[in-house]
């Protein structure tokens, strides 16, 4: 009775559904995370106006550090089990695989977490000094990290993907915001202190996390076995080339991940918790404006797994030629939409304190454009065999990008390490496109 009432995604049928379900299921995360957009701009606008620039930073950068650790040790299983996963999904035996595979990719999730755990204990000591923070801070700050690293939901975030469930994603991605906003209200209005927010934030992780496990437990009970967690070595077997990829992948993400966060902490490291405030606020403003790169992103890495699992590499031409116009298009229409209302945003948002963030608004929203325009490139590399091309363009990129930053802080400050990501973004732009339409050709 189970199987049969689980929702199995449909067959890939051409290039045109291949479209059609890369925009519904954007559609459906930005239904989610545009929700959560709109409600960001109101705690955020708390947030600053209680804190103030230079508190902002101090919670920018707390934040920020724990975000940074979790992409250094965090697994990025929600790709493998995308990519292993499509191939598992139809069928009685499939699916057992398919549960064997979630098993392993969830021991390696906790595992991560663990790692995560030990590593913010010495970096957060480590940091301290250089941040400003006092012993009440770094232990805030330690606490913030450890409650984030075990908020574990890489895997169930794969799981709705891979099953086509991006509608139930939607929900799981609604909590965070739903969550601190009513927290930031409830703080402002009795204790409004930069440690009560961070109980906030951390809060959201966990309810969002738990959101995701019960969602994907719901949606893919079938395969929701406790055994499966000591099959390790079969699901190996089972998958060839999961090792590598997840290496690859890992690493991958996780260069491409600190392009976008090591920025936060080396103003705050060189310049103060001021520059970083105003870095952090233009960085998230940007990333709210365009957010659907980053969800167009999710819902093609899906995607184009299906296509390639199910029709081939004709299909898998046909839908990158037309996904690369609409993204293209997309771009440049996001950052016309940040030019016109960026800086009015910030100014209704936040105050006139906050308006020197406007130029870093303006960089860091083109760098996220230009990001958009080539969102199919990683995507079409990690579904084929391409993994290893990702991952030395990422490093190079990343190693690239680290060392314009520091030359940009040193003669521009922190319009430096903005200008820095648009540079790098267009690196990435060219490199990536160049690898992704030879891949394709390879078949």
């Amino acid at each position: 009775m189970a199987k049969e009432a689980v929702i199995k995604p449909e067959e890939p049928s051409g290039e045109n559904s291949g479209i059609s379900r890369i925009i519904a299921n954007t559609g459906w995360l930005l239904g989610g995370k545009g929700f959560g957009g709109v409600l960001s701009l109101f705690y955020l606008a708390i947030l600053t106006r209680t804190l103030g620039v230079a508190g902002f930073g101090q919670f920018a950068l707390i934040t920020g550090t724990a975000q940074a650790i979790a992409l250094i040790v965090t697994f990025q299983t929600w790709q493998v089990v995308i990519r292993f996963g499509a191939r598992h999904i139809k069928g009685a035996e499939n699916r057992m695989r398919f549960g064997r595979l979630v098993g392993l990719c969830t021991l390696l999730d906790i595992a991560g977490a663990l790692a995560g755990c030990a590593l913010a204990y010495f970096a957060v000591g480590w940091l301290a000094p250089f941040f400003g923070w006092d012993q009440d801070l770094a232990q805030s700050a330690l606490t913030f990290a450890l409650v984030m690293l075990l908020s574990i939901k890489s895997t169930p975030t794969g799981i709705l993907r891979v099953e086509n469930r991006f509608d139930l994603a939607a929900y799981a991605e609604a909590i965070i915001p739903i969550v601190r906003l009513i927290g930031t209200l409830f703080v402002w209005l009795t204790n409004p202190t930069l440690i009560n927010f961070l109980i906030v934030w951390a809060l959201s992780e966990v309810i969002h996390a738990v959101g995701y496990w019960l969602l994907a437990a719901w949606q893919s009970r079938d395969i929701m076995r406790p055994r499966n967690l000591g099959r390790a070595k079969q699901t190996v077997r089972e998958n060839v080339g999961i090792g590598e990829f997840l290496l690859i992948s890992n690493l991958g993400s996780t260069f491409a991940g600190l392009s976008q966060n090591i920025g936060l902490l080396i103003v705050g490291y060189f310049v103060g918790p001021t520059a970083a405030g105003l870095y952090r606020l233009a960085s998230q403003l940007s990333v709210a404006m365009t957010k659907i790169s980053v969800l167009l992103s999710r819902a093609i890495f899906a995607e184009v797994n299906l296509v390639r699992a199910h029709q081939g590499a004709e299909a898998m031409n046909a839908l990158f030629r037309k996904a690369s116009r609409m993204l293209f298009i997309t771009g440049g229409t996001v950052i016309l939409i940040v030019l016109v209302i960026g800086k009015p945003a910030l100014f209704y948002m936040s105050g006139p304190e906050f308006l020197p963030a406007y130029p870093l608004l303006i960089l860091l929203a083109a760098a996220a454009s230009i990001d958009l325009a080539g969102a199919i490139y990683e995507p079409t590399l990690l579904s084929g065999s391409g993994a290893r091309t990702a991952l030395i363009l990422q490093a190079g990129i990343a190693a690239l990008f680290i060392a314009m930053l520091l030359l940009g802080l040193h003669y521009y400050g922190a319009i430096g390490a903005a200008g820095a990501m648009v540079v790098a973004a267009i690196v990435r732009l060219f490199l990536f496109g160049i690898a992704a339409r030879r891949n394709l050709a390879k078949g």
